[in-house]
């Protein structure tokens, strides 16, 4: 008999400050977001050698942002996974094919940046992609797909996106407004570019962002 783990269940990767250093602790995700913990999360923007971009869009079965549009795929890691950039970007390769079944050459994009609605500390990464997409259950595969920039930005203004996919899309856009800058991307992109960036913002970057949160709850 197989027993599937319900993902509040899951433990993830949470962070907090302790005598001025970051330290990294396992939770469950039910647990994490009922204490409203800060808690580290991948996205990963995902484009195409002919300039196209995978945009996902959440089942309307999910517990968070049902039916919302958002990255091209995103995820809690585990505690083991957040103790460096070779396991950010594991973990960012794994949600990629997790949720709509593609590989790609990952490199560093940005962060870390908070999102307060849900106490996600996320790290970015481009994704350029090989194959087609193969959506899993937690993706509404109908409307899920390749988009040019134009048809994405039209998206943006009319469709509803989970609040921080929108705003790393928008940010993607103003460096790569159209296909050809997408094409361009793809065709001197380097794999596992930043790792050693990565790995300064999960240190004194991290921390700076942990003391910022916590001084805004304190007022």
């Amino acid at each position: 008999m197989v027993v599937l783990m319900d993902e509040e269940d899951e433990v993830i990767a949470c962070v907090r400050l302790e005598g001025g250093k970051v330290v990294v602790y396992p939770l469950s995700r039910g647990e994490a977001h009922r204490l409203n913990v800060s808690h580290i999360v991948v996205r990963v923007l995902g484009f195409s050698r002919e300039g196209l971009l995978l945009v996902q869009r959440r089942s309307k079965f999910k517990r968070s942002n049902p039916g919302k549009y958002t990255d091209t795929a995103s995820g809690h890691i585990s505690p083991d996974e957040a103790t460096g950039a070779d396991g950010l970007f594991r973990a960012a390769e794994r949600e990629l094919l997790e949720e709509v079944g593609v590989r790609g050459k990952l490199s560093f994009f940005t962060g870390p940046i908070y999102d307060g609605e849900d106490n996600e500390v996320n790290y970015v990464f481009l994704a350029l992609l090989e194959g087609a997409p193969m959506f899993s259950d937690e993706v509404d595969g109908e409307r899920s797909g390749f988009r040019t920039p134009e048809e994405l930005r039209a998206m943006l203004s009319a469709e509803s996106f989970v609040p921080v996919a929108k705003a790393l899309w928008l940010h993607f856009l103003e460096r790569y407004p159209r296909k050809d800058d997408v094409r361009s991307l793809a065709s001197s992109f380097v794999e596992g570019w930043g790792r050693d960036e990565l790995a300064m913002k999960l240190g004194e970057e991290l921390r700076s962002l942990l003391i910022q949160i916590e001084r805004a709850r304190l007022k």
